[in-house]
């Protein structure tokens, strides 16, 4: 699967960056900036659809076929591997760079006055979760064991649920479906994606399952990333593409064929 652990991120990232385009093109051209309502039958906005689900039935595929014949080494470390380069530093790094957005985007919110209580929630967990990836990555190098990684395996899965509430209830009045639908899949797909690399601390694998939120993740991810976010989140959105396209490549490296 070396083959494939190179491929498949980089089409996962290559499919996103046209994602990108399109959503881009759409929000300029397709919206109208007066009533907000989406124009009908636009080109661009059918283009985005059938890309998405064109990358949807391709990953789809991918990972049944990765079901059915590849089978996962026992334990997380494993599975991933815990090469001193591309797992506790590249991830140390990630969750820095997260982190670090989330207190400027403390920072700003502050600036701008009274916040929210949401809001505080929501910088909160974002901080609590981007530490937990940074010292999951570390704790798995210098000892599997430890129990701690049953708890850090779990917070960010917890803080992109939050995520996907408060994105609800920002939109809860919102007919424009159009206009946050992909945020709420690169949400969905990120928790997901968390939620079943869990499952292997808890020697539960399924690396069918967790290779498919992987990519579903980078794509709408990447397509958010064209939203009118502000630096910070988007900062935030980067760093989950990173997260998943490198957790998906070693993922691939280290699975093995299924016994006959």
């Amino acid at each position: 699967m070396r083959i494939a652990a190179v491929f498949m991120p980089f089409f996962a990232l290559i499919a996103g960056a046209l994602g990108f385009y399109f959503r881009r093109m759409e929000l300029l051209y397709v919206f109208d900036a007066v009533t907000g309502l989406p124009e009908r039958g636009a080109f661009v906005t059918s283009a985005l659809i059938a890309l998405s689900a064109a990358f949807i039935v391709i990953s789809l595929i991918f990972s049944i076929v990765v079901g059915v014949r590849k089978i996962s080494p026992t334990g997380f470390d494993n599975a991933f591997g815990t090469d001193p380069l591309t797992y506790p530093f590249s991830f140390s790094i990630i969750a820095l760079v997260w982190l670090g957005a989330t207190v400027m985007l403390f920072v700003e919110s502050r600036a701008n006055g009274n916040m929210p209580l949401v809001d505080i929630y929501f910088i909160a967990l974002s901080a609590i979760a981007a530490i937990s990836v940074g010292f999951f990555a570390i704790e798995m190098y210098n000892d599997p064991r430890r129990k701690s990684v049953y708890a850090l395996s779990m917070i960010p899965t917890i803080f992109m649920c939050f995520w996907l509430v408060m994105l609800y209830r920002q939109n809860a009045a919102n007919h424009v479906l159009l206009s946050y639908a992909y945020q709420c899949l690169a949400i969905i797909a990120s928790a997901l994606g968390f939620y079943f690399t869990s499952g292997f601390v808890y020697s539960k694998p399924a690396p069918g399952k967790t290779l498919l939120f992987y990519f579903l993740a980078v794509f709408f991810c990447f397509v958010t990333l064209a939203d009118n976010h502000g630096l910070m989140v988007r900062i935030i959105f980067a760093a989950l593409i990173a997260i998943n396209v490198l957790s998906s490549s070693k993922l691939l490296r280290h699975l093995r064929r299924k016994p006959i």
